[in-house]
């Protein structure tokens, strides 16, 4: 069923993000981009499925939606930890720039 992989692989991201493995994650990512896909390509009527495959289908959605939105809070914060390095970088680089100008080589 194409919403337990879109589960599975938004889990595994999930996962990824627990453990930062950053670059694991952007390699992941294509599946679940693939489930999604197929999802929308076979675009289901929900309203003609029985009350208890939807009850199914929108349990594995919350599943969906609280792993994303785990993984999304996880990559904003590793965004904001690589900015702050990024920006001390920046700012190491400057002074040094500065002592080099100010004091020669």
């Amino acid at each position: 069923m194409a919403y337990r992989d879109l589960l599975l692989s938004t889990q595994e991201l999930q996962t990824l993000a627990r453990q930062e493995e950053w670059d694991a994650l952007l390699e992941a990512l294509p599946r679940q981009q693939a489930a999604q896909q197929a999802i929308e390509a076979a675009a289901p009527n929900l309203q003609q499925m029985p009350a208890e495959q939807r009850e199914v289908l929108v349990d594995l959605l919350q599943q969906v939606e609280a792993a994303n939105k785990e993984t999304m809070t996880r990559i904003a914060a590793w965004r904001a930890e690589v900015a702050t390095i990024l920006d001390e970088i920046d700012s190491t680089r400057a002074n040094a720039q500065r002592l080099h100008r100010a004091y020669g080589a």
